[in-house]
This record gives C-alpha cells, sequence and structure tokens, in this order.
C-alpha cells in the first residue's frame, strides 16, 4: 500500500495522542520504553511507462556490463497517476560487481553539460544489479535519502534497480501529492504496448497445457528424484505429426 513521506498535522496530532496513551498506559519490565508508528493509505497505485528507445537503453546497460552501471533518466508527468520514462543517461561512475560510486566533481561537471529542458526533466535514478536480487542495499537506501532531501515539495522522483533476470525494483516518490509508491503499487509498462494485451488474450486462447506428459523418476541413492519428462501417448499423439501440413490444413508455398 502506498505510504505517506512527510507528517501531515493530522497525522502529528495522531501520533502525539497515540504516544501519550501509551506513556499513560505502559508498564516497563527493565526501564526501557520505546514507540514506533507507521503511517499508510489505503489504496492507490501509478503507471511507469518506459518509451521503446529507453527500455532498449536500459535492457543494454543490464545485460552488457558485468558489473554494476547507473544512470539518470528524463521523465515526463501525466497527471496524477502516470508517468513517462523518456531517455536514458549514463553519468561519470567508478563501479564493481556490487557498487556504483561517483566523483562528485567530475558528476557534477557532467550535471552542467546537460541543456535546461533536460536537466530538468531528470527526474529518475536506476542500476543494475547484475545477477543478484533487487532489493535495496544499505547504500542504496542512503543514496535514495540524499536525493529525497533535495526535493521540494512540487516535485517527483523514481528509483529503479534491474538484474539481469529482468527483475525491477520501483519506487515512486510523489512529493506533490504526498505519496510513496512501492512494488506492487507501481505497474511498469513499455510504452506503445497496449495491442499487446489482445494479442496475449488471443494467444491464452489458442494454447492449452498437454495432457499427455507424465514425469519419469528413478531412484538414486535411496532416494526417488525426477530425470525427465516423457508423452505418455507417443504414437498416437497429434504433437507428433510430421507432416509437411499445419493441423489446419495449410502448407507453405514453395
Amino acid at each position: 500500500m502506498p505510504r505517506p513521506i512527510v507528517l501531515t498535522e493530522e497525522m502529528k496530532q495522531k501520533a502525539k495522542n497515540d504516544f501519550a496513551t501509551m506513556l499513560d498506559n505502559t508498564k516497563m519490565t527493565n526501564g526501557k520504553f520505546s514507540y514506533n508508528k507507521s503511517f499508510k493509505y489505503e489504496d492507490g497505485n501509478v503507471t511507469v511507462w518506459i518509451t521503446t528507445e529507453a527500455y532498449r537503453k536500459i535492457l543494454a546497460l543490464v545485460m552488457e556490463f558485468s558489473d554494476e552501471v547507473g544512470w539518470h533518466a528524463t521523465v515526463t508527468r501525466d497527471g496524477d497517476s502516470e508517468f513517462t520514462i523518456d531517455d536514458i543517461f549514463v553519468y561519470p561512475q567508478e563501479v564493481t560487481g556490487s557498487t556504483v560510486n561517483t566523483d562528485q566533481t567530475e558528476y557534477t561537471q557532467w550535471l552542467y553539460k546537460l541543456d535546461d529542458e533536460t536537466f530538468n526533466k531528470i527526474r529518475m535514478q536506476g542500476h543494475s544489479h547484475v545477477n543478484m536480487g533487487v532489493s535495496p542495499s544499505g547504500v542504496d537506501d542512503k543514496h535514495r535519502q540524499q536525493i529525497l532531501e533535495q526535493l521540494d515539495s512540487t516535485m517527483f522522483y523514481i528509483f529503479m534497480i534491474w538484474n539481469k533476470s529482468l527483475t525491477v525494483h520501483t519506487l515512486v516518490y510523489d512529493m506533490a501529492r504526498n505519496v510513496l509508491y512501492e512494488e506492487d503499487d507501481v505497474d511498469v509498462r513499455l510504452l506503445g504496448d497496449d495491442d499487446m494485451d489482445e494479442f496475449l488474450a488471443d494467444a491464452q486462447e489458442k494454447v492449452q497445457k498437454s495432457g499427455h506428459m507424465k514425469n519419469k523418476h528413478k531412484k538414486e541413492n535411496g532416494e526417488q528424484i525426477e530425470i525427465y519428462n516423457e508423452y505418455e501417448d507417443f504414437e498416437n499423439s497429434s504433437l507428433f505429426d510430421y507432416s509437411p501440413y499445419y493441423r489446419g490444413g495449410r502448407k507453405w508455398n514453395h
């Protein structure tokens, strides 16, 4: 569920009231007292669109580099709940298999070389975790906090972590609406893939799971293990029809 980024006056007052109630009713067994409260909204989600060109660049970076690599992106906002990643920009960095670091001087010089329109649309930081999971590390959390401190109440910022399995972890900080969207709150989609929904729906109607498969097992060191699958009715199965015709009766023109 989405969560607030900053505490509203209403949230502050509720926290104060809850804290006061706990102070009045707590009995300490070891002289210690702690208080923790989380806030969340009941519902809400956003869509992050990626242009084809931006997606191609992300894939190239993630798949070609054997170490981590980081990038920025220009982002356009469309209404309250849609964002489009327009283009990808790689900044100066030093990397290892698990870290991305920047020289502040070189990074600042790089930023100043961007034209005003591009600079003002830089609203995303992404990086690769190579073959590791996409959960943020402690370094990622610290870096995210540093960027968050620079945002005013009208801005937004997107953070993404990818790996070579093309798993992606996405956070959207919407300062204008005071909402943090994460994971299940964010739908990441390729711009222009609307027509794929109809294509996939049609494909799912045509593709059925075969009922001919069965598992084969053998004993090894006293344990039963699966070694392969085979078709129960190999000879009678139409799946093994080697005629030059498709089952629909149409063949290629030569």
